[in-house]
């Protein structure tokens, strides 16, 4: 009888940790997430063309110029459409394709939002392998060992994928034929292959993404083309050519004699780092200057094209000029941040939490443990704020169409903060709160463990601060392989994606949410963070989970970052909410009799 009992038991236990094997299968496949964002795509598709089955807004302007490309009239254009012809083209090739194989007779509305669909279905893999190769290249600018990244698990890789995917701006479009989701799409695709470091790939597919919009041009050639001189110039090891926080004469001379530039973390780094940084980038790059040529001819050449593009279109936008005039709008680069706060705030708010309580009352699971992502100091804070309120008092625009058309989001947003004077100097220190937080994020959590002090007499001790002067300038030598001491998103990528997000957005006098997925999206791929408490956790996550209870920890928060669960939870909430409005509460204008109008983003 206890034979039989036991027995039993083995075989429950057996069926037990093979149905946990099965669902770690599941969650660590690329084609159960695939076929999430597919279902939901699909679904969000079908209620558009069941309640919307008409064209809405802008949809009107595409799909006329789309008719007129299948078509062949190749030479007209209409007046209303400021973007590249690359949506219309893709349609041109999915629906020609369609109608050679007799699949398609007559081209309907349906038909044309269903091009976006080719762009959705390639969404998880595009942005799974940049992710890959984030991790596994740590941000494009080393190349790791393979074993390194062991902090990562498929599980959550995939589940960073499917909020990526799920991110609002971004899904609400998979539904309507707009430009954006190509675009996006092209833009990854382009980082991808500038991570692989295939040229001609990189050349093709940068070309393709400046056919979808103009702005692609500054993060296909200056984010790019920036990660590409970081990628060759080499580093400056910590305590060799640069002590830490090395003086600015240290950084000029040492970046002008050896080449090679002041890098930090961006987990390590104060905010004097990022003004070393760029200056000693800049310096090393005009001392490499013939060395680093060969290697940005792919984003000179972005450059040109888009130049030659401008000046023979005779400006940036193709049509609707007068509404769409290229302008200083600094102030673009305040409403960034409570954009990434309010969409990403279930990953940033540990940050708030440690700064404000001490690490020795919060659980280990939510703590980060470095004094460096407190709130900064005074002497930082006060003259970043003194710059905000003025670029708020001097370049607050609102352009006519933003407080002229209440269907977006964003007319209510701008009756918030214009309705009293004081409202938009308020609002100075939540920009200010939701910048730390987004930079700081950036960096990862701050798990890297500094390496230990060097005794004097060591062979390996910090050499002087000036290495000797070298004669002959040397070839600059390849990346190096990383350390488990140098983990994590450096400086160097910051900046980058700061003047890429800066030069695509503040040049548009208009403030759409549309206009930051792509820096949203850039910002979120590389704030996927590791494992937060390091190799221990990781051989905890070897041992086989026997329990319901231990599986049910594990997946929420024990060997999984519970960050993702939250994040997933609001993006479906306000996708939801957003997707739900949109289809049932129309409203209609009295100038607009029998039309119904419908909020959206």
């Amino acid at each position: 009888m206890s034979e039989s009992i036991l027995d039993m038991e083995d075989g429950l236990r057996y069926s037990y940790e093979r149905k946990m094997e099965t669902l770690q299968v599941l969650a660590e496949s690329s084609f159960f997430t695939w076929a999430i964002i597919l279902a939901l795509s699909t679904f969000w598709h079908q209620s558009i063309e069941t309640v919307v089955p008409r064209p809405y807004l802008d949809e009107f302007f595409h799909i006329q110029q789309a008719e007129l490309y299948l078509q062949g009239r190749f030479s007209e254009w209409h007046p209303k459409i400021t973007t590249p012809p690359g949506l219309y083209l893709v349609s041109l090739i999915y629906l020609g394709c369609l109608s050679l194989v007799g699949f398609l007779d007559q081209v309907k509305v349906a038909d044309l939002r269903r091009t976006n669909a080719w762009a959705t279905a390639s969404f998880p893999f595009i942005c799974r392998s940049v992710l890959r190769g984030i991790v596994t290249e740590y941000d494009g600018l080393q190349l790791l060992d393979r074993t390194l990244p062991y902090l990562w698990s498929l599980a959550e890789i995939n589940h960073a994928v499917l909020n990526i995917c799920l991110f609002p701006p971004l899904f609400f479009f998979f539904g309507l034929y707009y430009t954006d989701v190509w675009s996006a799409l092209s833009v990854l695709i382009t980082i991808r292959y500038h991570q692989k470091m295939a040229t001609k790939y990189l050349v093709l597919a940068g070309i393709v993404s400046l056919f979808f919009r103009q702005t692609n041009i500054f993060w296909v050639a200056i984010y790019l083309g920036g990660l590409e001189v970081a990628r060759r110039l080499r580093r400056g090891r910590p305590g060799v050519e640069y002590v830490p926080s090395a003086t600015w004469r240290a950084v000029v001379f040492g970046s002008w004699q050896n080449l090679c530039i002041y890098d930090p973390l961006v987990a390590q780094a104060s905010f004097e780092d990022y003004v070393r940084t760029a200056l000693s980038i800049v310096t090393a790059s005009v001392g490499a200057f013939r060395i680093l040529l060969p290697y940005l001819k792919p984003y000179i050449m972005f450059l040109g094209a888009f130049g030659y593009f401008v000046l023979w279109n005779g400006g940036v936008v193709l049509g609707d000029k007068e509404n769409h005039v290229p302008s200083l709008h600094l102030a673009q680069m305040l409403y960034i941040w409570p954009y990434v706060m309010f969409f990403s705030f279930p990953l940033l708010y540990p940050y708030f939490l440690n700064a404000v309580i001490p690490p020795k009352y919060i659980h280990a699971s939510f703590r980060i443990g470095s004094t460096r992502h407190q709130i900064p100091r005074l002497i930082v804070a006060i003259p970043i704020i003194a710059i905000m309120l003025a670029v708020v008092h001097f370049n607050t625009i609102v352009h006519p169409f933003t407080l002229a058309d209440n269907r977006h989001y964003t007319f209510y947003v701008f009756r918030i903060l214009l309705r009293h004077p004081a409202n938009k100097y308020l609002a100075v220190p939540i920009y200010f709160l939701c910048a730390w937080a987004a930079i700081t994020a950036f960096g990862g959590l701050p798990n890297v463990q500094t390496p230990p002090k060097k005794l004097p007499g060591d062979p390996d001790a910090p050499k002087p601060e000036f290495p000797v002067r070298i004669s002959a300038r040397p070839r600059l030598p390849p990346a190096s392989k990383a350390s488990a001491d140098d983990r994590g998103h450096h400086v160097s990528t910051m900046l980058a994606w700061l003047l890429a997000s800066t030069l695509s957005l503040v040049t548009a006098p208009l403030v759409e949410p549309r206009y930051f997925i792509v820096p949203w999206l850039v910002w979120r791929l590389h704030v996927a963070s590791p494992w937060p408490t390091g190799g221990e956790a990781y051989k905890k996550r070897k041992k086989k989970i026997r329990t319901f209870k231990a599986w049910y920890k594990a997946v929420l928060y024990a060997q999984h970052d519970h960050r993702l669960w939250l994040e997933t939870g609001w993006f479906l909430a306000v996708n939801w909410g957003v997707c739900y409005v949109f289809l049932n509460w129309g409203f209609e204008w009295q100038q607009e009799k029998g039309k119904v109008q419908r909020f959206m983003w």
